[in-house]
């Protein structure tokens, strides 16, 4: 709950930072209620979220060792599996490496 008191007060004081700019940049009167409403919903909504998070439980995963087991195998409903004797190249690299000849360099 901490974290949301923390949030909230440095909200507040960026809230202010941010005014003191707009207002030296000359910007007209609708912008700073648009900004304000944004600005504290923003706001509001981080801090409920830290509460939310704060306030319900984690949920306990107990892992003792006879309940671990083997993994279940889900087979899938649709697989893309190669057919047999399908003849594919055994490396993208297959054939396209070259050499490379000397050329002797002409002057100009």
């Amino acid at each position: 709950m901490v974290i949301a008191g923390q949030t909230a007060g440095v909200g507040f004081v960026a809230y202010i930072f941010v005014l003191l700019v707009l207002s030296r940049a000359g910007v007209p009167p609708d912008v700073f209620k648009m900004v304000t409403v944004f600005y504290f919903l923003a706001l509001f909504g981080l801090c409920f979220m830290f509460l939310r998070q704060a306030v319900s439980p984690s949920p306990k995963v107990s892992m003792a060792k006879e309940e671990v087991g083997e993994p279940t195998y889900l087979k899938p409903i649709t697989t893309a599996q190669l057919r047999e004797g399908f003849d594919a190249p055994a490396s993208v690299t297959d054939h396209t490496t070259r050499t490379l000849d000397e050329i002797p360099a002409r002057k100009l």
